[in-house]
Formats: structure tokens, C-alpha cells, sequence
């Protein structure tokens, strides 16, 4: 396995789409409603010959509660944040 990448940004804006799209197979919930993806979803993927580890994130960044008092926000910040920890390349 040559590393680990990360998906990261705003609430709805395409990434367990791109997530999908990268790993050529339907794994991620897409949906036009914001925080569907909650929690920290990986794949196997190969690009261009070289295979990775692909980690898809819930949305941060505009989450009503996100700064405080909202334990459902707090965890989609908290997962993210673990990702990071463990991450090569953040997209």
C-alpha cells in the first residue's frame, strides 16, 4: 500500500462522489442533504497503477453546533480529526 488519502471540506460538496468515483464502486451514502456521511469511510483504491488507502469524511466547516454544545456535529469533527492523524495527502 503506497499511503493514505483523504477526502476533507464543506458539507455537500461532492466528496463521497468523488470518493466513489475514485474507488470505480458505489461505498459512500451520496445524498443532497447535508451530514449523511458521519463517520470515516475507506476503500482499497488504485490509481494509475499504484494502490492506496482512500478515506472519505463527513462534511466540516459550516455545521450549525459545530464549535460547541451539538454532540452530533462534534463527532463529524472529531472523526475527521482522526482521519487526519493518519493520513499522506489531504484532497
Amino acid at each position: 500500500m503506497s499511503g493514505v488519502v483523504a477526502i476533507v471540506g464543506r458539507p455537500n460538496v461532492g466528496k463521497s462522489a468523488l470518493f466513489n468515483r475514485i474507488a470505480r464502486r458505489r461505498i459512500a451514502i451520496v445524498h443532497d442533504r447535508p451530514g449523511v456521511t458521519r463517520d470515516r469511510l475507506s476503500a482499497e483504491v488504485e490509481w494509475q497503477g499504484r494502490p492506496f488507502m482512500l478515506v472519505d469524511t463527513g462534511g466540516i466547516g459550516l455545521l450549525k453546533g459545530e464549535q460547541g454544545g451539538d454532540d452530533f456535529a462534534q463527532e463529524i469533527v472529531t472523526q475527521v480529526q482522526v482521519a487526519l492523524g493518519d493520513v499522506d495527502v489531504i484532497l
